[in-house]
């Protein structure tokens, strides 16, 4: 069976020519994009019947135009749509392109027929002024028929959000969520639930449909599920045959959509490529169909097939402006030496297990692809198998919209494979860059800031439900708001503490772990401090004592037990009290800083972590619980010997820091890479503290998995450590990694720092 793969991201836009030839230049100074408005697909043409032209019967001639007019379907305040086009009965091989009215037809192309065949390729196409477009055919006769599925406006918000790694939501040959494996037969329904995938506010999603092993020639339906099914078609499947689709659809009821089959039996996969939703997102600005690259003619700076395994990466700088996202490019592959897909992607992240495009030998077709702009605003295309002529036209782009800070701003630096930057932009950056669209920020902790309004606001990685948002999968490159969250005055990760003392958590911190958004910690009440670490939390209460809940791995529930492993039930931390400051490692573990200036730790000490003189080591024998393996973990807490009084705390999963009232500051943990910042860079543990030259008077102190930050009185930022992912920002001569403090350039009068994985983030306010 051939291979079936993922799209990679948006929304559709208009496709690829078979003839040479650049289009016109584009200029990307100043975007001005629309939303996106989703309606009930609709047939809006069908040369076949008269549909949109007039009662005309006649299929569309060699060398001819014919014009759609649109203005009774969308306002006067839409810039594009979104259309299914499709071909059937051409006589001659031929192509068809979709343009804007009162304007002149470009080299790109659209839709690619062989003579005989039915096919159908999502267009997204600016609007001509009196709301028309219009459709040539390059030769032979052929009938059109074209489905409206939405538009692009400004009298609606509805902005697109890509996934980053595309998400199969069904394939009806294995057992994906509650849909059977069963072929759709004929006049079969089968309908998607989405409302695990997509949030709660989401009004349309883009996906990659494919149909495989068709019985006999057949169409398939998308809809919104519990509407009526509309006289439209988004794929057209011969028996045998593989094809797939680009949709893009309004959602029913309960955020689910529905697909119907019409003959035969077919077997349907579907890969969740992103939603649109009014709160956040990217807006869209067409283009002028453009030819990017085109392999037979060195266009884009590639020249001669592409081979087996073999990839081009495409540049769009002088096509797209800085603040692209994605771009929608109609990727048409010709003259395959055997049969073969291609995959889209942004340069610079790893390919997926997915396509793009399906091929058989010698087969000329084309696909809409919308695809995330990577370094260098570069796409990457993937070929795996035979060569193959590559073609791809520019259609438009997504954008974020600006949204300056005007205070209360967060600026990152360091890695961003995990989207941990914020920035919208994929790629790490040494210099601190602002955080995308947040100003007003009270709190961060990692990828998360609390707004002086009490709501919070995530991004990163989701793959547990972390952003809050009501969905889980892949990766946000922009912050998004943690849905029914207000009144927060504190934050730690995925752990809030609202006004009324009542704790609220969310991903793998929930009590019942799962929750795709924030829930009530039961049984905690009165408190006034939160620490969240891996799948283990903790809550300072008024009366000074600590609380956890979670995995009970290395011992970090701090009640003197091994077991149980998980509780959703908040318990007790063993002996302490008089606590004013609580931390967590990012892992399993935590540390309380008393009133009296000592510092107290639990949980892991393979890498010495807790700062008692032993270290457990990483392959002794530890293991997560019953370990008999000396000095692995303790599951009460332990003073930190030799240090104090402390003024200041923080950790990470591998090194411990305490700041001192004395001005000094002290280091414990994994010595890799300098990490614990006392000039000792060895591939060993340390589980005594040991003072870190060079660093004193410092508010706040916090680890960054391979190194730490710490931020002094004057508002300055320090870093130590590893730096293979700019993880040091802006120190001077780069240096590979740092055994000591080394004080940042910038960011200057900051407020308060974080840190996440090879990431660091300062308040300015």
């Amino acid at each position: 069976m051939r291979r079936i793969g993922y799209l990679a991201l948006a929304a559709g836009l208009v496709g690829a020519l078979i003839t040479a030839g650049a289009g016109p230049a584009v200029s990307a100074a100043t975007p001005t994009g629309a939303p996106f408005i989703p309606i009930s697909p609709v047939r809006v043409l069908d040369t076949r019947d008269g549909t949109g032209t007039a009662g005309t019967t006649t299929p569309v001639g060699p060398g001819s135009t014919i014009s759609l007019d649109l203005s009774a379907r969308v306002p006067a305040s839409a810039t594009a749509v979104v259309l299914n086009v499709t071909g059937t009965e051409p006589t001659a091989s031929t192509y068809v392109t979709v343009f804007p009215s009162g304007t002149n037809r470009t080299s790109a192309s659209n839709l690619n027929l062989a003579a005989g065949e039915t096919r159908p390729n999502l267009v997204t196409v600016a609007l001509g002024a009196d709301r028309k477009v219009n459709l040539f055919n390059f030769q032979g006769t052929v009938h059109l028929v074209a489905d409206l599925t939405g538009y692009y406006g400004t009298d609606a918000a509805g902005k697109y959000m890509a996934l980053t790694s595309p998400t199969r939501v069904l394939d009806t040959r294995v057992q994906i969520g509650p849909n059977p494996p069963n072929p759709v037969g004929p006049g079969g329904v089968v309908t998607v639930d989405l409302s695990d995938r997509v949030p709660a506010s989401a009004t349309a999603v883009t996906f990659n449909l494919t149909g495989t092993d068709a019985s006999t020639g057949t169409f398939i339906t998308a809809w919104p599920a519990g509407t009526a099914m509309p006289n439209t078609s988004n794929l057209n499947l011969t028996g045998g045959a593989t094809s797939p689709n680009l949709v893009t659809i309004a959602l029913g009821a309960g955020r689910k959509f529905s697909l119907a089959n019409h003959f035969g039996t077919v077997d349907l996969v579907v890969d969740l490529a992103g939603f649109y939703t009014p709160d956040y997102g990217s807006l869209f600005a067409p283009i002028t169909p453009t030819r990017v690259l085109d392999t037979r003619d060195g266009t884009g700076g590639a020249t001669g097939p592409v081979g087996p395994g073999g990839e081009v990466n495409l540049a769009l700088g002088a096509n797209v402006p800085a603040s692209a996202t994605g771009a929608v490019l109609n990727l048409t592959g010709t003259e395959p030496t055997t049969g073969t897909y291609v995959a889209a992607r942004p340069t610079g992240q790893g390919r997926e297990d997915g396509s793009n495009l399906n091929l058989a030998t010698g087969q000329t077709a084309a696909n809409l692809v919308a695809v995330g702009t990577g370094v260098n605003s570069s796409v990457t295309l993937y070929n795996a198998n035979g060569n193959v002529q590559l073609i791809a036209d520019l259609s438009g782009y997504f954008f974020l919209p600006p949204k300056p800070c005007a205070g209360g701003c967060v600026y990152a630096w360091g890695s961003s494979y995990l989207s941990q930057l914020g920035t919208g932009a994929v790629g790490g950056s040494a210099t601190p860059l602002p955080v995308y669209g947040l100003s007003g920020v009270k709190a961060i902790s990692g990828s998360h800031a609390l707004l002086a309004d009490g709501t919070v606001w995530s991004w990163g990685f989701n793959y547990g439900g972390e952003l809050g948002n009501g969905w889980w999968g892949g990766e946000s490159l922009i912050p998004v708001p943690a849905i029914g969250l207000d009144h927060v005055t504190a934050l730690s990760g995925t752990v809030a503490l609202k006004s009324d003392g009542t704790v609220w958590s969310w991903g793998s911190t929930a009590p019942s772990g799962g929750h795709y958004q924030p829930g009530q910690v039961p049984g905690l009440s009165g408190v006034k401090a939160v620490a969240a670490g891996l799948g283990v939390s903790y809550a300072l209460k008024d009366d000074g004592t600590v609380w956890s809940w979670g995995s009970n791995g290395f011992g970090a529930l701090g009640t003197g037990s091994d077991t149980p492993q998980y509780t959703g039930t908040s318990v007790q931390v063993s002996g302490l009290s008089d606590i004013r400051a609580i931390e967590s490692n990012g892992g399993y573990g935590a540390m309380a800083l008393k009133n009296d200036g000592t510092v107290w730790t639990w949980g892991d000490n393979r890498q010495g972590q807790l700062g008692n003189g032993t270290v457990g080591g990483v392959d002794s024998g530890c293991e997560l619980v019953g370990t008999t393996a000396p000095n692995c973990y303790s599951n009460l807490p332990t003073q930190v010997k030799g240090i104090g009084p402390a003024t200041a705390v923080g950790m990470d999963g591998n090194n411990t820091f305490a700041a001192l009232a004395d001005g000094s500051t002290w280091g414990w943990g994994s010595q890799y890479d300098g990490a614990t910042g006392t000039g000792v860079d060895c591939e060993c543990f340390s589980g005594t503290p040991t003072t870190m030259s060079g660093l004193t008077a410092v508010k706040s102190i916090t680890g960054m998995g391979n190194g730490g930050y710490a931020l002094d009185t004057a508002g300055r930022v320090w870093a130590w450590g590893r730096n293979s992912e700019d993880e040091l920002g802006p120190v001077d001569g780069h240096p590979a990694r740092s055994a000591v403090p080394l004080r940042l350039n910038q960011p200057t009068g900051v407020s308060a720092i974080s840190a996440g994985v090879d990431v660091g983030y300062a308040l300015v306010p």
